[in-house]
């Protein structure tokens, strides 16, 4: 997956340990609901992460995935089938 990807990872690592150890990131990152959300809590935890970038490092993950491994991963992300379809109808392309 190469070197952006390996950073990023440990740039999520980092920003996760950090969440752990504070009340206010941890509500922060529960109440987060987009790329942008998640990138202001980790640069409120001294960690940042590009939103785009971090999309992108997902989806490469579910991408680079066998099949059985994609899906567990995004059956993971808990979305009802409302919340599915109503994405799918507003994806851009």
């Amino acid at each position: 997956m190469g070197q952006a990807s390996n950073d990023l990872s440990a740039a999520i690592e980092a920003m996760l340990e950090a969440v752990a150890q504070n009340e206010e990131l941890k509500r922060g990152l529960r109440m987060a609901t987009t790329a942008a959300g998640v990138s202001e809590v980790a640069a409120k935890a001294g960690v940042p992460i590009d939103p785009a970038a971090l999309v992108r490092h997902y989806a490469q993950r579910l991408l680079d995935a066998s099949d059985a491994t994609a899906i567990h991963n995004f059956d993971l992300c808990g979305w009802d089938a409302g919340e599915l379809s109503w994405t799918m109808k507003n994806w851009k392309s």
